[in-house]
């Protein structure tokens, strides 16, 4: 009897041993698709700021061209790690038949925050902001760029950081595209150096970022409360005195330009009425990468405000 049931446990245990490899070899296998799916296939560049070690990844067209590069920087959502942006193989593929450089900074979760990105920065908490600013400064450094015309486009948190950039960069940066993020309804401190040209998109189904109601971080209270998209839209046309506004309506999009704004910016906005939190293929009639890209490019710093 009681070699019975040792024998018995015996099959139990080698029956959960053996469901145990497979479980082990299962995740294995699917972390090893995630990585070759959704992981950054770039090499990473490091980078020492105020004795912090931080990295980007970065695409550089393959012919070498005598003329000044553009720059943009593609800011990640989520953990900010080394995952692809949305769409990156094609902004790689655009990026060389156009000509500019792609950086994708990784982000770095900082005392205090709840996200990978600093968020409502200050005089105390510059590291991000300080991180995007010597990251220009080293790419400059190894190829030339356009100063005049240096660019960003965001994603979810990436999204949200992409107008700590105007509020503290705005000497740095032509033009900010960004989808499914807002910011701070006060911020603490926002004084852009000029004004930056932006363009936000925005699903109005988005499940994660409202698109029609203000919320608060969880754990993040000094942050305070986000804007919802209206009020972010509202926020940066009467912040740039924007004089012009034009809707055009089409399937599923509202498309509305601020115009006649300081320095000839302008505040672009798509409000998409099916749109979630997921990155959309297309983007007024053709893939959102050329239509951001078609934003950015047709913006440039004045001489006069080159860094």
């Amino acid at each position: 009897m009681q070699q019975s049931a040792r024998g018995g446990l015996l099959t139990v245990a080698k029956v959960f041993g053996a469901l145990l490899l497979l479980l082990i070899l299962l995740y294995a296998a699917y972390s090893v698709y995630v990585s070759q799916r959704y992981g950054q296939h770039l090499p990473f560049t490091k980078l020492n700021v105020d004795g912090v070690e931080r990295e980007y990844a970065l695409f550089t067209p393959s012919s070498n061209s005598a003329t000044p590069l553009p720059l943009v920087i593609l800011l990640n959502g989520g953990s900010a790690g080394r995952w692809r942006f949305p769409q990156q193989r094609q902004w790689q593929q655009w990026a060389s038949e156009v000509g500019f450089v792609l950086a994708i900074p990784l982000g770095r979760r900082l005392a205090h925050n709840e996200g990978a990105w600093q968020l409502d920065t200050q005089p105390n908490s510059m590291q991000d902001i300080a991180y995007i600013d010597a990251m220009i400064e080293q790419i400059g450094g190894d190829q030339r760029l356009d100063s005049r015309r240096i660019y960003a486009v965001g994603y979810s948190l990436g999204s949200m950081f992409s107008y700590e950039l105007i509020c503290h960069m705005g000497d740095r940066f032509a033009a900010v595209a960004s989808f499914a993020g807002t910011m701070p309804v006060t911020p603490k401190a926002c004084s852009p150096a000029q004004p930056v040209a932006l363009l936000h998109a925005h699903g109005v189904q988005d499940e994660i970022i409202a698109y029609a109601n203000s919320w608060d971080w969880k754990q993040w209270p000094s942050v305070g409360t986000m804007q919802d998209i209206p009020s972010l839209i509202a926020f940066w046309g009467e912040r740039y005195q924007c004089q012009q506004q034009n809707t055009v309506k089409q399937a599923g999009e509202t498309h509305i330009v601020q115009s006649q704004c300081d320095q000839d910016v302008v505040v672009e906005h798509y409000r998409l009425d099916p749109g979630t939190h997921e990155w959309p293929a297309t983007l007024a009639g053709s893939p959102t990468y050329k239509t951001l890209w078609s934003f950015l490019s047709r913006h440039a710093k004045s001489a006069t405000s080159e860094k």
